[in-house]
């Protein structure tokens, strides 16, 4: 039984089986805590828990003042924040260097592999979104989903 929110501490201690691609994996208290795009330890990943959308079950019946045992399926989406070195041209691309190997290992850890929560499947990802960057450092996002199922009967 859980109804807990999506657990992205299981997420990170998997970005923490890279090793020594990553000097840091942190969750959103640790995002928060960094001011400046420089002060990132480079390289490094945050995973931070964007959203749970849950499906409606079909209408049922029960006495009033009762409660029933209700089970949903649901989507959990996170984006994981990856920081890194981004050494380019002045009139090169956006990315270049450790940024691009960077967000190559940490897809290849997390595509299909399937957290350990109540109803979960392999992860897929959503999108990938550059958020900043400047002539050293990028700041990149790679949203993520699965599904996960919450209530009496998960496990």
């Amino acid at each position: 039984m859980t109804f807990a929110p999506f657990d992205v501490r299981i997420v990170a201690a998997r970005l923490k089986t890279l090793g020594k691609t990553l000097r840091q994996v942190g969750v959103a208290a640790d995002y928060a805590a960094v001011k400046n795009l420089r002060d990132f330890p480079t390289p490094c990943a945050y995973v931070l828990l964007a959203q749970e959308q849950f499906q409606d079950n079909a209408p049922g019946h029960a006495p009033r003042g009762s409660q029933v045992a209700v089970t949903q399926k649901g989507l959990a989406t996170f984006g994981v924040v990856l920081a890194g070195r981004n050494y380019r041209e002045q009139a090169g691309g956006q990315l270049a260097g450790e940024i691009v190997d960077l967000i190559h290992a940490a897809r290849s850890c997390l595509q299909g592999w399937v957290p350990d929560v109540p109803g979960a499947r392999p992860l897929q990802i959503d999108r990938g979104d550059l958020l900043q960057y400047d002539d050293s450092i990028a700041l990149w996002c790679d949203v993520w989903k699965t599904q996960t199922i919450i209530g009496p009967e998960a496990r």
